[in-house]
């Protein structure tokens, strides 16, 4: 075969700067995974830490490509076309991409132990039990028990995951029931989720490449999903969904319903979603759920028990709840305050009649930071948007995040997971600084967010 001679000739600089630091990030993450001697918080957060400022690294120069708004108001990154600077570098960003989710697969979870419940909904959905019925510890299943069984977290509480991902762990179970089968699909979705906020990116003006580095590189994203196997990506793929769908009332509201049947956050967004693409899209998204909600539906109000157990008594890694816990002391006045504070957000969006874009990341922004529960992997949900806004803060976030694990290692020997105050303000305090300048340098510059 004859190469051109443009096709001979050597990577550019930005393209060998790329795989400089793709390199870099892949032996840090190799490193936290593999290293037999490395543990958590240390070594192991401190290699979490190289990979991350290898990600920033590369973000920051793949995104210095110009700068332009878009339509939507939007901070994004201007198509550059000038030479040495193309589609080399989209080959080099989702080839490293791809490496770096394969050589975390093999390796089994480490920083959480949700993957068991996962796999013990899908077990007994398999023997013809509803999940939503029993808890894991309930002895009417002990027949059922299997020799992991003593490993599922908060075995006193039915499970609290939606009826698509419910579905996802019975369709795993039918196939083995591996830990390994449920990260190929995470990771299968987690891909397609990167190739729709691509699209999404070329179409709204933005740079796919910027776009994209942020979204696949991102380390929290990586560790979270193809060595931890978090659900994330089953929701996120119907979130890029929404974005891609542009103007059709009745996919977005389908799509908005299959999001919330993953995790139920997103259907704080149909309210907005109602005011910019009216009732076509409200029906579609009540038909999707009803429809996906039916095969379980003889668990009638079980069906939030385990949530509603969540929302009551769960928290950890609390970000602004902290601070509204110190304004309005109380068992139960900090949750409604932020419950309320919320819904003025919903209300706001609504009134302004946001898009679906600029909808979802307000409500799942706020929703995020006012949370008493943050657990790393919760922070995904913002990700696709904080790659396509080139989001500073919400980047850092979701480096700081790792925090969160600071106390596993005490959690593994005592059963105790310490949440120490200079770790949750060390994570806290440079994110909201960085949000609120950021939040003020657009507002100077007239730059709507």
């Amino acid at each position: 075969m004859n190469l051109t001679p443009a096709e001979k000739e050597p990577l550019t600089r930005p393209a060998r700067f790329l795989v400089a630091l793709g390199t870099i990030e892949c032996g840090f993450l190799i490193a936290a995974a593999w290293w037999p001697g490395r543990g958590f918080p240390s070594p192991g957060l401190g290699l979490v830490g190289g990979a991350f400022l290898a990600y920033a690294l590369a973000a920051s120069a793949t995104g210095r490509q110009g700068s332009s708004v878009t339509e939507s108001g939007l901070r994004g990154s201007r198509v550059d076309d000038s030479p040495g600077f193309g589609g080399t570098e989209l080959m080099i960003i989702w080839g490293w991409a791809v490496i770096f989710r394969l050589v975390l697969l093999p390796v089994s979870p480490e920083l959480t132990d949700d993957f068991y419940r996962y796999l013990w909904d899908g077990h007994v959905q398999l023997q013809g039990v509803n999940p939503y019925l029993h808890a894991p510890g309930d002895p009417a299943l002990e027949a059922l028990r299997t020799p992991w069984h003593g490993l599922i977290n908060n075995p006193s509480v039915s499970t609290i995951y939606p009826p698509l991902a419910q579905i996802v762990f019975l369709l795993n179970a039918l196939l083995g029931g591996t830990i390994l089968g449920l990260k190929v699909v995470w990771v299968g979705l987690d891909l397609l989720t990167a190739w729709l906020l691509g699209k999404v990116a070329s179409r709204s003006g933005r740079d796919p490449r910027g776009v994209l580095i942020l979204y696949l590189w991102s380390p929290l994203l990586i560790i979270e999903t193809a060595w931890n196997g978090h659900l994330e990506t089953l929701g996120l793929v119907f979130v890029a969904l929404i974005l891609y769908l542009g103007a059709h009332p009745v996919r977005i509201g389908m799509a908005l319903g299959l999001a919330t049947l993953a995790k139920f956050a997103p259907a704080t967004a149909l309210p907005p979603i109602w005011k910019r693409y009216g009732w076509r899209a409200v029906s579609a998204f009540a038909v999707a759920v009803a429809l996906l909600h039916l095969p379980y539906a003889s668990a009638g109000t079980m069906l939030w028990g385990g949530l509603s157990t969540f929302a009551e008594h769960w928290r950890f890694q609390e970000g602004a709840f902290a601070v509204l816990e110190w304004i309005i002391p109380g068992p139960r006045a900090p949750r409604v305050a932020a419950g309320l504070i919320i819904l003025g957000v919903i209300g706001w969006t609504t009134w302004r009649s946001y898009d679906a874009e600029k909808a979802l990341f307000w409500i799942l922004g706020i929703g995020l930071l006012l949370s008493h529960t943050v657990h790393p992997w919760y922070v995904l949900w913002v990700l696709p948007f904080a790659a396509l806004r080139r989001s500073r803060g919400w980047i850092l976030l979701s480096g700081l995040v790792f925090l969160g694990y600071w106390g596993l290692e005490t959690y593994h020997t005592q059963g105790v997971w310490p949440q120490p105050m200079w770790a949750r303000v060390l994570l806290w305090a440079p994110v909201f600084g960085l949000l609120a300048y950021d939040a003020i340098e657009l507002r100077r510059r007239g730059v709507a967010t």
